[in-house]
């Protein structure tokens, strides 16, 4: 009996803890419930600013709308410069008018901010803004915010046009709690013309990716399936050359702005969506020090390296793109030919005496030009004799046989078919062009180098040596290239003291981050020329007025 009874006892508290917990479990439920669909509204309308802003653009700035913030940002002459004259104003107004105002801010306090940069009328670039409005604010009440805060309002073909008190003119559009404003009525109509798109990938990858909420300041998104488009604003017809890597890049980048007062920085990741790409083949080998640099001659407008740590590893990968590219049978009949015809085995050439880094660069002067890093250039010379012609000069020798270089190394080399080289020091220079491996040996050997120079060796050492791929350009060097071949204004903006007179370089540095598939760390720096560099500038300029004859 009393066993029965302890039983029973036992069983009738089991009872009540079980029905505790099912209470408890709904009170939590209902609570959760309770706490996201009060979230949820303002989930919608951060996706929508997102998806809204993100439909046709491939560069996206974006900053939470916080006074602390906006503050910073819009102290940093940096971006002013970067950016330009006009469109700084532009974003100086919006600030001061609208964004800095206590009344006007609190509507879309703490949203995030987007701000396009698209195509314009003329081959202008314009920006494309997005946010939300908080919860429970109407658009009435924000038309009245507007109007209190100094800013006239009236209608234009279904659009609201602001007329700040400094003149400046926006367009706005709001639906439900997303606003959208422009300085451009056209972008804005297009803009607000498109349906949102649930399966715009862009969009997705920039909401994962998004790191406002924790610790940035402020970020860059980058479509490289877009990017042409916006390019070629500013320069006319196709993107050629060392430019071409631009074209056809299915991939995304997510950048994070670093506050400096005498760089603009950016680092994150950059993802490669196609997997045929040929960057693909360095997204997981580990990143090598750069010496190659070392090298180049002292008027390099431009470069591109490769860094590969383990040849063989890397040439598995290079074949499988090869055949993803319907290339590989061509080019083993064309090893094979060599072989028969020269009796010479290639596979014991570059394989063999390549050592780890690989470089394409552009001189002042427009002329291309390749190297390669390696072990034993003696030994290589002699090997490459019976298939290759001795020029003029009888350091200078040619291929016989085509594309031998690209055979090796892919995409890089794709230019140089039938190239003129040089080995010295361990080194193979090439170009399509006797005179200009010609002038980089009078740069060499006079040790008239790039590497002497000192706001080179300041802007290299803002970023870490080691790297998977490098791109860099020096703005003096590249001013002839530019001027050639960018639009009058964007070349006035490259060379005007409010612009980017006063940088010497930008650099973009790709690393493998040697796990998944398709991802590379990525550094992005627009460095300022060297204080002293500036004001050896600045005495110059004054020293050519005063001698300027009257006119």
């Amino acid at each position: 009996m009393l066993t029965q009874f302890y039983l029973s006892l036992y069983i009738h508290q089991m009872k009540r803890i079980l029905i505790l917990i099912i209470v408890l479990f709904i009170a939590i439920v209902t609570m959760a419930y309770l706490y996201f669909s009060e979230l949820k509204p303002g989930k919608k309308n951060n996706d929508n600013a997102l998806y809204a802003v993100s439909a046709d653009a491939s560069v996206i700035f974006s900053f939470q709308n916080d006074k602390s913030i906006l503050d910073i940002l819009t102290s940093q002459t940096l971006l002013s410069e970067l950016i330009g004259e006009n469109k700084s104003l532009q974003l100086s107004s919006l600030y001061h008018y609208l964004l800095a105002r206590p009344a006007v801010n609190h509507i879309a306090d703490k949203q995030n901010v987007y701000i396009s940069l698209l195509p314009g009328e003329e081959n202008s670039i314009d920006f494309l803004y997005s946010t939300q409005l908080n919860a429970g604010v109407s658009l009435l009440q924000l038309l009245n915010t507007l109007k209190s805060a100094g800013i006239k309002t009236d209608t234009v073909e279904k659009l609201t046009r602001l007329t700040l008190p400094d003149s400046s003119t926006f367009f706005l559009s709001v639906k439900e709690h997303l606003i959208l404003l422009s300085g451009s009525r056209g972008l804005l109509q297009t803009a607000i013309s498109m349906p949102i798109n649930r399966s715009n990938k862009f969009a997705e990858y920039i909401s994962s990716s998004s790191k406002l909420a924790k610790n940035s300041m402020a970020e860059v998104y980058i479509n490289f399936n877009k990017l042409p488009r916006l390019l070629q604003t500013a320069i006319p017809g196709n993107l050629n050359g060392n430019l071409s890597i631009f074209n056809h890049q299915n991939a995304f980048a997510s950048l994070v702005y670093n506050y400096s007062a005498d760089k603009i920085l950016f680092n994150g990741t950059t993802t490669l969506n196609d997997l045929t790409s040929y960057y693909q083949l360095y997204t997981s080998i580990q990143a090598q020090k750069i010496t190659i640099n070392s090298i180049l001659p002292q008027n390099t407008a431009n470069y591109t390296i490769y860094t590969i740590a383990d040849y063989s590893t890397w040439e598995k990968r290079l074949r499988a793109w090869f055949t993803a590219q319907n290339q590989l049978k061509k080019l083993e009949s064309l090893l094979n030919s060599i072989k028969n015809k020269y009796h010479l085995d290639p596979e014991q050439i570059f394989p063999k005496y390549f050592k780890n880094q690989l470089i394409t660069f552009q001189l002042n002067t427009g002329e291309s030009i390749g190297a390669i890093a390696l072990t034993n250039g003696e030994k290589l010379e002699q090997l490459l004799l019976d298939i290759s012609s001795t020029g003029a000069n009888e350091d200078i020798k040619s291929f016989k046989e085509s594309d031998l270089l690209y055979c090796y190394f892919g995409e890089p080399f794709k230019r140089f078919r039938k190239p003129y080289y040089v080995i010295i020091d361990n080194y193979m220079i090439f170009a399509n062009n006797s005179s200009s491996v010609q002038s980089f040996l009078n740069s060499y050997k006079n040790n008239r180098l790039l590497i002497n120079n000192p706001d080179y060796i300041n802007s290299i050492n803002q970023i870490p040596n080691n790297s998977g791929i490098t791109f860099f350009i020096d703005f003096k060097n590249s001013s002839d290239i530019f001027l050639r071949n960018v639009h009058v204004p964007y070349y006035r903006h490259i060379t005007n003291e409010k612009g980017l007179k006063n940088y010497s370089s930008f650099i973009c540095q790709l690393s493998g981050e040697g796990g998944e598939e398709g991802k590379f760390q990525t550094n992005v720096l627009l460095n300022r020329k060297t204080t002293a560099l500036r004001i050896d500038s600045l005495i110059s300029e004054t020293d050519s007025l005063e001698t300027r004859p009257l006119q």
